[in-house]
């Protein structure tokens, strides 16, 4: 009986071993990516651990090797593209590990030198960089984003400097930018695109005249300068950077790896 039950153990020892090690499908991989980020522990405003680390160390600990760890992390950040839904859940694990630059847009100090505060919006947050910068300098700050833990962060920093701002659980998508109440709109690296048609319109709309844009964002290839005149029209062009790979050096990693626009524009 003792050899049976030996065997018997080892037959489910095996087979899950199999189990850990074998290349995960993609509908598995998603399937534990969720699990973890629902699992993860927050990390304390101002701190970071790496998203990644994190969740090639859960891999691990699971018996899973590291080959295969590595392969499922870059499989879950191609998945993670395909909707609206998946991009919130990689955010909630990367806002909840710390993930992303705490220091404000330097693009956004310079272009406020001299601006008189009013009320500004930041779109697309994450974990308030800028919206508390804002609020820091006297601004009226209100920021959302679809990530309630990059919220929950924004929030915590907020009250760590000192300052008060409003958040908004909203994507791009449902928000309503309102008309004439915006003195700013700061747009960084927050999922919209520069040559993106959409926004301008939003954006011109929402602003009070006078009001300024200002946006960042790391871009797939070189934009068309044409396109860009064509899609920002109604604005008055204060500053307009096609910047190579790596210029940017001080903010988001994709500008360390692919073209950077930086605009600042103004309702006129």
């Amino acid at each position: 009986m003792q050899i049976q039950a030996w065997l018997g153990c080892l037959v489910i020892c095996a087979g899950l071993s199999v189990a850990q090690t074998a290349p995960a499908t993609d509908e598995q991989i998603w399937a534990e990516f969720e699990t973890f980020t629902k699992e993860l522990t927050p990390q304390p405003p101002g701190e970071s651990a790496g998203m990644r680390v994190r969740y090639l160390e859960a891999l691990k600990a699971k018996g899973v090797p590291e080959p295969e760890a590595v392969r499922r992390f870059e499989r879950m950040n191609v998945l993670r593209r395909a909707t609206v839904d998946r991009e919130k859940v990689y955010w909630d694990a990367s806002f909840k590990s710390g993930g992303g630059p705490s220091t404000p847009l330097r693009l956004l100090q310079e272009a406020l030198y001299k601006v008189k505060p009013g009320r500004a919006l930041d779109a697309g947050m994450g974990r308030g960089r800028n919206t508390i910068y804002l609020a820091s300098t006297g601004w009226e700050a209100t920021g959302y984003d679809m990530s309630a833990d990059a919220l929950k962060v924004a929030q915590g920093e907020a009250a760590k400097a000192g300052v008060k701002i409003r958040t908004l659980e909203a994507k791009h998508e449902n928000f309503d930018f309102g008309e004439n109440q915006w003195d700013l709109i700061v747009c960084a690296y927050c999922y919209m695109q520069p040559e993106d048609a959409q926004w301008p319109p939003v954006f011109l709309k929402a602003l009070k005249k006078g009001g300024l844009v200002v946006f960042q964002t790391s871009v797939g290839g070189q934009p068309s300068w044409s396109g860009l005149s064509e899609n920002w029209k109604g604005f008055h062009i204060l500053r307009m950077e096609d910047l190579d790979a790596g210029v940017v050096d001080n903010d988001w990693v994709p500008s360390r790896r692919f073209r950077t626009v930086a605009l600042v524009a103004r309702k006129e």
